[in-house]
């Protein structure tokens, strides 16, 4: 008995694309399966291909293996060119080790640059060994587009003054959870060079905060004074030097806090 296929659309392509991207969304974590559903139909490939490049991360350090296939700034150049940049809402440039360089303005000369303005709709930015102060003071140029959607912001062991890295922070002015984490516990730096730089913004602050091995008390007390205050609502904290400033800081809105009975600096 011969096979009778339907005529007509198939089933698939009636699905409303609300409905199909809402459903596809949950699979972002998932890039087999993402790549799957982007040969399905049209429809389907227009509802995946932003999942497909939400995320994007580059390793800029060589000590990487994966960096000798996707050595800096192949992937972000290779992005620019095929107009997926405006797609990416997570982006992470990552570091193996510290070295006396860190990331600085010589690793967004042009192009490249131009390519990292092209981020334009980033929600979530992650910068390994930031050397902040190298940036100013020309540093809105290199990350200030990002201050209308900003709203996540990791840095591990950036390199400045708390007054630069205070600044830093104050470029989003709609950034709600902050991580900050060292290796190791680091001495406080310097800042009586910058003491009159003022933050362009305070942000909202009202997210997570994160903190990892972190001693550097002027910061702190420097965002409470310049942001007015702090609104963390959940706070993780380990080997903090100054949980107790934190507590009274966010006292009115704090909800969670996270501990670790093993840490040396428990207060």
């Amino acid at each position: 008995m011969p096979i009778v296929y339907p005529s007509g659309p198939s089933p698939i392509t009636q699905v409303p694309q609300e409905v199909l991207e809402a459903i596809i969304s949950f699979l972002i974590y998932d890039t087999r399966s993402l790549l799957a559903c982007s040969t399905a139909c049209r429809s389907w490939y227009i509802a995946t291909v932003p999942q497909l490049h939400h995320s994007l991360t580059i390793d800029a350090d060589p000590t990487y293996p994966s960096d000798r296939n996707h050595p800096w700034p192949r992937p972000l150049q290779k992005s620019y060119e095929l107009g997926l940049l405006s797609l990416v809402k997570r982006f992470q440039i990552r570091m193996g080790i510290a070295n006396d360089t860190g990331f600085n303005p010589k690793w967004l000369g042009e192009p490249n640059l131009r390519h990292f303005s092209a981020l334009t709709n980033l929600q979530e930015l992650g910068i390994d060994y930031l050397r902040v102060s190298d940036f100013m003071p020309t540093i809105r140029q290199c990350f200030g587009h990002f201050s209308p959607t900003l709203r996540f912001l990791a840095l591990k062991q950036p390199m400045g003054s708390c007054r630069h890295i205070l600044y830093f922070i104050g470029l989003f002015p709609n950034l709600q959870d902050l991580r900050l984490h060292y290796p190791f516990p680091r001495d406080e730096e310097d800042g009586s060079a910058d003491a009159t730089l003022i933050p362009p913004s305070v942000p909202p602050l009202r997210g997570r905060l994160t903190l990892t091995c972190f001693t550097r008390v002027n910061l702190l007390k420097d965002m409470v004074t310049f942001f007015g205050g702090l609104r963390f609502r959940y706070m993780d904290l380990f080997r903090v030097k100054c949980v107790r400033l934190l507590l009274d800081a966010c006292a009115e809105t704090l909800e969670t806090l996270k501990l670790y009975p093993s840490d040396p600096y428990g207060e």
